[in-house]
């Protein structure tokens, strides 16, 4: 009966006394020979064996069993090379001003190894093994975490200790794994990500979601996803809030003015249906805008409504509210009857919106460099919603209906003239931020 071990190179050969010819055993020669293989990324084995004592095996075999008198058979190296996909997402995560850190069972240079193939070390700093952690305490781990991407031989206690400290700097953490040991630090993360496919059933549990496909580029094209859907959000928001704002304060302006107000109600669901009812739902197609992925993370604690957004919100609503009264009140200065005037009003407020749409795309890029079919969704909804208005004012029907009246070319190039002062002055605010940031 023969008992065979393998394990870590330094473990087994504390266990072994002899090589198979009989020869004394040369530890420094085998270590080295192993630290060669894990320099190339082998994660290494060593292999021993021994004659069990007596004829049969015991029944019940234990770690007594083993003793000190192993015969040491040799070293195995294995490489799981890491998927080039994942070494351009860690790239990426970089630019994105995202800190990767690889966190491993493996021993300190093959760890090291590994971390400089993907990407991991730039900053030279050496892996911090299992041993170093047992003689820190969380104050020395605290300053060492920002400066070190590779941890080794670590056990679940010394990962559940390494989120600890990463969190304790504020930062937002998202831990993945696969194994029962994997658990706390999963548990404990902002974000713990299981695998699906090798995970077990444990990580999955503890974890908040779960990748299907094992690949670290997913997650990565996740954060990039969720910075897209996230800027659509408020591509909505900014295109929803001032508009509704400019209805009201040209309501209330009106009365001030102790003139009719500019819309009547059917008028008002109308405009809301024409314009927000479709270009708020294409504005979430938005795609991505170029170099979205290298922006430095927003602050987890602000909001959808940025102080930008506030900010032109307010002189968006402004110059919106004063566009729709200044071509209101001058209609009726002119001798036109109320419902005409409304009917230019309501136009007013439609282009308005048309244009605060498009102003609406990027915060930060001119709208001229944005490709009008971009969004294709939001283009043909547009024209689609022009035609509907044009409908409004010309179809006898509809004009009983909404209390329009036809208005004339002059006019239409007086309210698109009007309208266009939206993105005259949301295109200087763009340009000036720009330079003050430059």
């Amino acid at each position: 009966k023969v008992i065979f071990l393998k394990g870590a190179p330094e473990r087994v050969l504390d266990m072994c006394q002899s090589l198979p010819s009989g020869e004394a055993l040369d530890q420094t020669k085998i270590i080295e020979a192993a630290e060669r293989f894990a320099e190339d990324g082998l994660r290494v084995l060593a292999m021993a064996y021994k004659k069990a004592a007596g004829d049969s095996a015991p029944r019940q075999f234990t770690h007594d069993h083993l003793g000190n008198d192993l015969v040491f058979a040799g070293l195995q190296g294995m490489i799981d090379p890491p998927r080039p996909e994942a070494i351009e997402a860690i790239a990426g995560c970089s630019e994105a001003g995202i800190r990767v850190a690889m966190i491993t069972g493996d021993h300190a240079v093959t760890a090291s190894a590994i971390g400089r193939m993907i990407g991991l070390g730039e900053n030279k700093a050496p892996a911090i093994t299992g041993k170093e952690l047992e003689g820190m305490d969380d104050d020395e781990l605290f300053a060492r975490v920002q400066k070190t991407s590779v941890y080794a031989r670590v056990s679940p206690q010394h990962k559940l200790r390494i989120v600890q400290q990463y969190i304790r700097h504020g930062e937002v953490v998202a831990v993945t794994g696969d194994g029962v040991n994997d658990a706390p630090a999963l548990k404990a993360a902002h974000i713990g990500t299981a695998m699906g496919k090798t995970g077990t059933d444990v990580a999955r549990e503890a974890a908040d979601m779960v990748v299907t496909d094992d690949n670290f580029a997913s997650i990565f094209h996740a954060v990039e996803e969720g910075r897209i859907v996230f800027d659509n959000i408020r591509k909505v928001t900014m295109f929803l809030i001032p508009t509704g704002f400019a209805a009201i304060i040209s309501i209330i302006i009106s009365m001030i003015l102790d003139i009719p107000v500019p819309y009547v109600a059917a008028q008002l669901l109308w405009i809301n249906l024409v314009t927000n009812g479709l270009q708020d739902v294409a504005l979430a197609f938005e795609p991505g805008e170029k170099g979205i992925i290298k922006r430095k993370p927003r602050d987890p604690g602000e909001g959808i409504m940025s102080r930008l957004m506030l900010e032109r919100s307010i002189l968006v609503g402004i110059i919106i509210s004063a566009g729709v009264v200044y071509n209101f009140h001058g209609a009726l200065s002119q001798g036109s009857s109320v419902a005409h005037a409304r009917t230019i009003a309501m136009t007013t407020m439609v282009l308005f919106q048309f244009f605060q749409a498009w102003n609406s795309r990027s915060e930060h890029q001119s709208v001229f460099r944005i490709n009008p079919l971009g969004n294709p969704f939001l283009f043909y909804s547009m024209i689609l919603a022009f035609l509907a208005q044009i409908a409004v004012i010309y179809v006898p029907a509809l004009q009983w209906v909404f209390r329009t009246d036809g208005i004339s070319l002059l006019e239409w190039f007086k309210v698109a003239a009007v309208a266009l002062t939206v993105v005259a002055a949301v295109e200087i605010d763009k340009l000036v931020r720009k330079r003050k940031s430059a």
